[in-house]
């Protein structure tokens, strides 16, 4: 193990945290002490493999992070030929992080460039080597010793380069990042946002394991579907054997029955299996009771052992019946915050005890249930949001009435939803996909508006695109349109949708009615909610307008539930946003400063639907 890998390690085991468990009301049931405990245990026992130099990784798969500081160039002018040929003059940077978080690049939007070197161990010589990042926002382009390894477009998902039989004893990547293309009125943070690692593995690897784990409440059983995505990059076909286990408190459940294939040379394949196990036999996951199960498998070929993967899952099953949602079959209302990733010190790079921070406080308030985020979330929100119960649908950036990604089967947005559809499978806090938000024609009155013809082939393409990737979650689309009056099934999605998603800044209680009489008989939730911006903390208040529609919509039996447009301050530059640079929608300011809205919702979110 090399002396990085160690440093990597040892702050990873420094920020680990016992998992939560919380209740109905937002309190933490884990004892500190014991969570201490569990922390200090992980501590010694990694410090004891790092000194007898063992590998925490088994030797067929290794991962060196290359997080940290970064020299760094912005410059619009610039040509790409000049920056490759380092006659620049370089600042740095921390990696990953937002460029717009310095003070010297606060108001910069363009093009950013990254530059370091790096070694690849002697060990991994004859194996594959990729370089993976995170998230870039929003198009990157990649640089390996000189020559251009490819282009990113999308600033929130995962991407990755094959560089076997590029690298160099020493070797020098330059990445360039570009947030001029964003959408919607959050702040377009640029920069290098997410991890960027270096992995290697055998010639043979596990791409993905996706699990399904649904309850059959008739039958009485769980229905497992197991599929995984093995990749050949040798020049020969490769016999495989895939064996799976799922494992809870660290004890087997049970075992999958040994898969075998063959993959062809230079290709990829899915495996997969399906069984039914009683329902008896397992926890099911939910808000109040949040129980993780965990898939391990094991890849062999020729009796060796190449790769492995572990992924957490729920067993659960949240769908809509009628004008209801039910999970677990379960008739539930659950209200919710929209959460805007944003921090002046953080940009949308956020540390995972901010983000814990928020989801706890969130659900405190009474937030089970949201469409987060117009925008694929961070992984490290999705773990904590499975570990207590907190429900998410996620959508791809698709925004507005200029969008221009808005035309039927767009690869671009088919790209990005199965990157995230990919990346967020197993989670079980993830229950539902949306396509889009707030799409209209940006042509005549604001009372008469309905979706372009483009707009509307856009969304139902896209739902289309949605069942090839998967047919286990709720499918949507957030409207500003579907209570004008102008609207009816030619021109509003509704026969494809599993739950109608609305938003409203005028009479929510009005606008719920008047999508219900135009398109009865699906759940409706009122996925952002507002009157006017809050205002600065501590004086800010929910108008009494807007108190009243939050517990007249607790009335209707067809609305599932609401959520509040926001949960926190946001920077911006779009219009009527405040001198101040942040629009002050929240509950809390930017720095999560309470204002007299938090008890406001506090009260209103913690009544129980009558």
């Amino acid at each position: 193990m090399t002396k990085t890998m160690k440093m990597n390690y040892l702050q990873k085991a420094s920020t680990y945290t016992a998992p939560f468990s919380k209740g109905a009301q937002g309190s933490i049931s884990k004892d500190s002490n014991e969570s201490m405990l569990v922390k200090n245990i992980c501590l010694l026992f990694l410090a004891f493999l790092l000194t007898m130099n063992l590998p925490l990784l088994a030797q067929s798969k290794e991962v060196i992070s290359l997080n940290g500081t970064w020299e760094f160039y912005a410059d619009n002018e610039t040509t790409e030929a000049q920056i490759l040929s380092s006659s620049i003059k370089w600042d740095t940077l921390n990696v990953p992080s937002n460029w717009d978080t310095r003070e010297r690049y606060s108001t910069y939007v363009g093009k950013g460039y990254y530059k370091r070197t790096f070694n690849v161990p002697k060990t991994w010589k004859n194996k594959q080597i990729r370089l993976k990042f995170d998230a870039v926002f929003q198009t990157a382009k990649v640089w390996l010793n000189g020559e251009l390894l490819g282009q990113h477009v999308g600033g929130y998902t995962p991407f990755e380069f094959n560089i076997t039989g590029k690298n160099k004893k020493e070797n020098t990547v330059i990445v360039m990042a570009d947030n001029t293309y964003h959408r919607g009125a959050w702040w377009p943070w640029g920069g290098i946002s997410r991890d960027v690692n270096l992995i290697t593995n055998e010639d043979l690897r596990i791409v993905y394991q996706h699990i399904e784990a649904i309850p059959d409440f008739d039958k009485e059983v769980v229905d497992f579907a197991l599929r995984i995505k093995v990749k050949n990059n040798s020049k020969k076909s490769k016999a495989i054997a895939l064996n799976s286990i799922i494992e809870h408190n660290n004890k087997s459940v049970f075992s999958f029955e040994s898969l075998s294939d063959n993959i062809p040379a230079n290709s990829e394949k899915i495996v997969s299996t399906t069984i039914s196990k009683p329902i008896k036999d397992f926890d099911l996951w939910h808000f109040d009771t949040p129980t993780l199960y965990e898939l391990n498998t094991k890849l062999t070929s020729n009796s060796s052992a190449v790769d492995d993967s572990s992924d957490k899952f729920g067993i659960r099953k949240l769908e809509a019946k009628g004008e209801r949602l039910l999970l677990n079959n379960e008739v539930v209302y659950m209200n919710g915050f929209n959460r805007v990733h944003d921090h002046p010190a953080y940009g949308n790079t956020e540390p995972d005890h901010l983000i814990q921070q928020d989801i706890l406080d969130m659900m405190a308030l009474g937030g089970r249930f949201s469409r987060m985020m117009h925008a694929p979330l961070s992984e490290n929100i999705l773990d904590f949001c499975d570990s207590v119960g907190y429900l998410i649908i996620e959508e791809i950036p698709v925004w507005g009435d200029d969008d221009p990604q808005t035309f039927k089967d767009n690869p671009l947005t088919k790209k990005w939803m199965k990157e995230m559809i990919n990346r967020d499978y197993n989670h079980a806090s993830v229950v539902g996909w949306s396509v889009g938000n707030e799409l209209r024609n940006p042509e005549g009155k604001w009372s008469e508006k309905t979706l372009t013809k483009d707009q509307f082939e856009y969304i139902n393409s896209m739902l289309d695109y949605i069942d090839e990737l998967d047919t286990t979650r709720l499918k949507t689309y957030v409207s500003l349109t579907s209570y004008k009056k102008n609207v009816d099934i030619t021109n509003e999605p509704f026969e494809k949708l599993d739950l109608l998603c609305i938003n409203s800044y005028s009479d929510g209680v009005k606008c719920a009615k008047a999508t219900h009489e135009n398109f009865p008989g699906k759940p409706i939730f009122v996925s952002e909610i507002g009157k006017k911006q809050i205002g600065p903390a501590p004086q800010g208040a929910l108008s009494d307008e807007l108190v009243n529609q939050l517990q007249g919509l607790n009335k209707l039996d067809y609305v599932v539930g609401s959520s509040l447009w926001s949960y926190n301050d946001y920077r911006s530059n779009y219009k009527n946003t405040p001198a101040s640079g942040f629009r002050e929608w929240g509950v809390v300011d930017e720095n999560r400063n309470p204002k007299k809205a938090y008890m406001q919702i506090n009260q209103i979110y913690n009544i129980k639907k009558k």
